[in-house]
């Protein structure tokens, strides 16, 4: 397959729902639900907008949902460059996103008050300061993660293996996972380029470790700790070279089996 396939200069706009599943032992804890815009204005500029959220099924009402809300607000719309292959250039409208803050600031602080909400005025006012910790944050949602995933890089290999870090749990480190194999690209009767990515967790830390956000030197430990795994399916429109839909379950669990996390992410078009 040509390396270049999915490698379109046209311009695009693509809609999505995006539906995150979290499960905890089992059990679903959370269901989000959001619509998200794509547009492709350059070859590799984007224009990302996130709207219609939804947390189990209903408009944020708890506080700390309306806080957390507002904040991921502050970064849409978005606008990005990448590199060709699809990694983070940088955000090209970051004085966009300082001056959000600005005004949203005072209003958060009179209807917002204790110790968490605090807190919270403190971790913006770092990371806004700071350009490496604003496009962290962008690359700790799992939507960036796995919607702007270099395929360029991966569909010609053979017997491929790459490092993937995933936000498994919110406001902490990622957690690595190494793709251990994409089976081969099947091109469909109506040009949808067909994707499945299998892997493990390759963490060097475990799972109270990865929790409580501890960092760990690699050199470290050798070998993964904390059992877990990513499987991934991928249709992507080799019309324009964008991405169609997405379904991805990670799972996450501890040593001994007793405690473990699950996220199923789905991509689909409107």
């Amino acid at each position: 397959m040509n390396q270049n396939v999915l490698y379109k200069r046209q311009a695009f706009r693509k809609g999505y729902k995006v539906e995150q599943t979290i499960f905890e032992n089992g059990n679903e804890k959370m269901y989000i639900a959001f619509v998200m815009e794509v547009e492709k204005t350059d070859s590799c500029q984007y224009l990302i907008e996130r709207r219609e959220i939804l947390i189990n099924n209903q408009l944020p009402s708890l506080v700390l949902e309306q806080v957390s809300d507002k904040i991921g607000n502050l970064f849409f719309p978005l606008k990005v460059e990448t590199f060709e292959n699809g990694h983070l250039k940088h955000i090209t409208n970051l004085e966009e996103i300082r001056k959000r803050w600005k005004n949203l600031k005072p209003e958060f602080s009179y209807y917002y008050k204790g110790e968490y909400a605090q807190k919270l005025i403190q971790i913006i006012e770092n990371e806004l300061g700071f350009k490496s910790k604003i496009q962290n944050r962008i690359l700790n949602s799992l939507f960036y993660r796995l919607y702007f995933l270099p395929f360029q890089d991966y569909i010609n290999e053979k017997d491929l293996y790459f490092d993937l870090y995933l936000p498994i749990f919110p406001f902490r480190n990622k957690v690595k996972y190494s793709i251990k194999t994409i089976e081969k690209p099947e091109l469909s009767e109506n040009g949808k380029l067909h994707i499945e990515m299998i892997g493990s967790c390759s963490d060097s830390r475990n799972f109270e470790e990865i929790i409580n956000s501890q960092k760990k030197v690699e050199s470290e430990r050798c070998e993964n700790i904390c059992p877990g795994k990513i499987e991934s399916t991928y249709q992507l429109n080799l019309k324009d070279g964008s991405v169609l839909s997405i379904h991805t379950e990670i799972v996450l669990q501890s040593e001994d089996g007793k405690n473990n996390r699950k996220i199923v992410f789905k991509l689909n078009p409107i």
